[in-house]
């Protein structure tokens, strides 16, 4: 994964949003208060994870897999694993991003990668759903599924738009989608979720290894 779709990804969950009121149909409303619902009552959720990335310009996928940690309030742990390894801890103070292939370690305050909301803040305690965006559409899928395509209400230079797909009962989100403003598409897909288990702290906890290259950004 390159340097620059890494940076994305981080800022992803990092978009700053406003409060001003818009107007959201009461059955969207509904299903995004059942999401708000599901992760107010989510201390931590664990899942493996697979992300497609879709170049708007041609016909190249990228695809990698791997498994994720989040924990209250915005812990977080990325573990890249195929095709090439990566790592992104947030420890609530800085965010790293380290690359075994590169033997190289970004190192991001939070202040500037994890703003205290964020895009998608409300699953980390961090934000709340239906203040943070404004709801564009919302479509109902199969097997019980509802998709809400959602756009922040402060512009993100990183991210155009946003779509969760959840259960429609629960407000179990199983996919999250987001397009820059290039129109390239990263669709994440969750699978084997656990929540609300015990969690050592050592998950959200980074010290570089000897000898990588360690580059901070300010």
């Amino acid at each position: 994964m390159g340097r620059q779709m890494v940076f994305v990804l981080v800022l992803f969950w990092c978009a700053l949003i406003a409060n001003q009121a818009q107007a959201i149909p009461p059955k969207a409303r509904d299903f995004a208060a059942r999401i708000q619902s599901y992760y107010e009552e989510t201390r931590n959720f664990v899942a493996e994870f697979e992300q497609e990335v879709h170049w708007r310009r041609g016909s190249e996928v990228k695809l990698s897999k791997g498994r994720v940690y989040l924990q209250k309030p915005g812990l977080m742990r990325w573990e890249y694993l195929w095709p090439d390894k990566l790592l992104i801890v947030a420890d609530g103070r800085n965010v790293y991003i380290y690359s075994p292939q590169d033997k190289q370690v970004m190192i991001f305050p939070s202040g500037k990668a994890l703003s205290p909301r964020t895009t998608l803040g409300f699953m980390t305690g961090k934000g709340n759903l239906l203040r943070d965006f404004e709801i564009l559409s919302c479509e109902e899928l199969a097997e019980g599924k509802v998709k809400l395509l959602l756009l922040p209400k402060i512009e993100s230079p990183q991210v155009a738009k946003i779509a969760l797909i959840a259960d429609a009962e629960s407000g179990a989100i199983s996919e999250i989608w987001f397009w820059d403003h290039l129109g390239n598409l990263t669709k994440i897909r969750f699978f084997k979720v656990k929540r609300n288990v015990k969690l050592s702290p050592k998950l959200f906890h980074f010290v570089p290894p000897q000898g990588v290259e360690i580059v901070r950004e300010r």
